[in-house]
């Protein structure tokens, strides 16, 4: 785990302040979908368990915010010469969709055992999709057609893509004020970085914010406890989406302030939270989503044996009144909802 408590009393205003939140938040309004928190099903009294469903999001995930603030910061020169990014689905998809939207020309470089529909998806909008080896291998060819011209689009590590992303943080703080704790997905770490970086704008100190990762793929963990991004040298998750060789560069610095902890779980228990939120359960009233595994991580963590106990502990550690309360509300970012149709189907056989 890692805990970060000195820069808690910072000026959050002045931090990173060339990373606007507010500003991407009325870009993109009425562009995007400003998604509901849900009740989520679990069986702790003494947890609320509140789902940010980005899931229901434009292109299906939250990645719809960070390529449209994006699209719409790019000059009109810029927006002729195209966009390029590399790209394991929904920030490609997001990219096709914006770009299209804005009459642009988009490539997308993509590994080749991304799932089918994703790839079919970023052609459904006007996208052409290079297929390369493996991620790492995307990010280069990525790279090599931004140094031809085209405007590299990064999936996680540029500010506008920060910016977007935190626009989940900036939603969930306006609505929920009295959350306690808030449980984000990571990956490259784009959503964890805006949106903390926007929680703490909004709420300060008074909030635990949370990174979620694949133990299998710990870049932003690895990161964190090393001062700096790091090359992973082996990845063994499959959650993909959560799966990037390195942390981005601005994440990780960003995230160092902000974040009070990462978290990491295995693949079987993120498949297991998926297998909770995509099935019906009319006992605890529940009628299921579509969520795909990345999406359900956040999740995953929130409903841990143990959980509990770590929040509390973080709380008291920091000398919070509510680490006592005999219930705690929790909101968890479910981030994507473009799972592979087969996986889907056999969960909910």
């Amino acid at each position: 785990m890692w805990s970060q408590e000195s820069a808690m009393d910072q000026n959050w205003a002045e931090t990173y302040s060339e990373i606007d939140v507010e500003a991407a938040a009325k870009r993109i309004e009425g562009r995007v979908e400003r998604t509901p928190l849900e009740r989520l099903p679990h069986a702790a009294s003494s947890l609320e368990i509140w789902g940010k469903m980005e899931n229901r999001q434009a292109t299906g995930s939250f990645k719809a915010r960070g390529a449209l603030n994006n699209l719409m910061e790019l000059s009109d020169a810029e927006r002729e010469c195209g966009v390029v990014a590399s790209s394991s689905g929904n920030h490609g998809q997001a990219l096709a969709w914006a770009a299209k939207a804005a009459g642009a020309r988009a490539t997308i470089v993509m590994p080749k055992n991304a799932y089918p529909n994703k790839i079919e998806a970023c052609r459904s909008h006007g996208a052409e999709v290079v297929l390369s080896e493996d991620r790492q291998l995307a990010d280069v060819k990525a790279e090599e057609l931004a140094n031809g011209g085209a405007v590299w689009v990064h999936p996680y590590d540029r500010a506008g893509t920060v910016e977007g992303a935190g626009t989940v943080g900036l939603e969930i703080a306006q609505d929920m004020p009295e959350v306690d704790a808030v449980v984000l997905c990571v990956g490259g770490g784009g959503l964890s970085a805006g949106s903390s970086l926007a929680l703490r704008r909004k709420l300060g100190s008074r909030v635990v914010i949370i990174g979620a990762e694949p133990i299998g793929a710990a870049a932003m963990a690895t990161a964190l406890a090393k001062g700096e991004s790091v090359r992973l040298k082996e990845i063994t998750s499959e959650i993909q989406g959560l799966t990037t060789i390195y942390a981005g560069h601005l994440n990780v610095a960003i995230n160092g302030q902000a974040l009070d902890a990462v978290i990491t779980a295995s693949d079987e228990d993120i498949y297991r939270a998926q297998k909770v939120l995509v099935n019906d359960d009319g006992a605890a009233g529940w009628s299921g989503e579509t969520v795909e595994p990345a999406g359900a991580a956040a999740f995953a963590i929130a409903r841990a044996e143990g959980f509990e106990d770590r929040l509390r502990a973080l709380m008291k550690g920091r000398g919070l009144e509510r680490a006592d309360a005999p219930t705690l509300r929790v909101a968890v970012s479910i981030s994507g909802g473009n799972p592979s149709p087969s996986q889907l189907a056999e969960l909910r056989s």
